[in-house]
């Protein structure tokens, strides 16, 4: 199975990795493993010092866990499914309501422990001269302003 390895600097809960230093090894899964937490066994001279990873046969990116030498040449991956990288398209592609964001810290327009809306009062009422009329009319009613 085919295994490419990295060192990623990006912080674990970004949704795109910034990844280096790309090798590719092959490896076998190690007994009993499963698809998002799996264990790997790879004959390379050295992995030491990536901390990230992707197989393509599971279409899944993986942070490296843990490493260990079984013998010369032979290592022991522990890895666990990045679910932000492995499905960044899905993520991305998904219309939703963001309560916090990375870049503002938070939505305003939502309630929360630290709202920051400043609200102001103002109501003004314009009479209709003739009254409404029976055939229907309507009625515009708007909000917002200038800060």
């Amino acid at each position: 199975m085919v295994i490419h390895l990295f060192n990623n600097t990006s912080e674990r809960n970004a949704i795109t990795k910034t990844l280096t230093n790309e090798i590719t090894v092959t490896g076998s899964l190690r007994e009993e493993s499963n698809i998002h937490n799996p264990v790997m066994i790879i004959n390379s001279p050295s992995i030491i010092g990536f901390n990230y990873a992707y197989i393509p046969d599971f279409y899944r990116y993986y942070f490296i866990n843990d490493i260990t030498s079984v013998r010369t040449g032979l290592w022991r991956l522990t890895l666990i499914c990045d679910v932000l990288m492995s499905f960044k398209s899905a993520i991305l592609n998904s219309y939703a309501i963001i309560d916090h964001t990375k870049t503002t810290q938070i939505n305003n327009y939502l309630q929360s422990e630290i709202w920051r809306n400043t609200v102001k009062d103002f109501t003004e009422i314009i009479n209709f001269p003739s009254g409404l009329l029976e055939t229907g009319e309507y009625i515009l009613i708007t909000a917002g302003g200038n800060s």
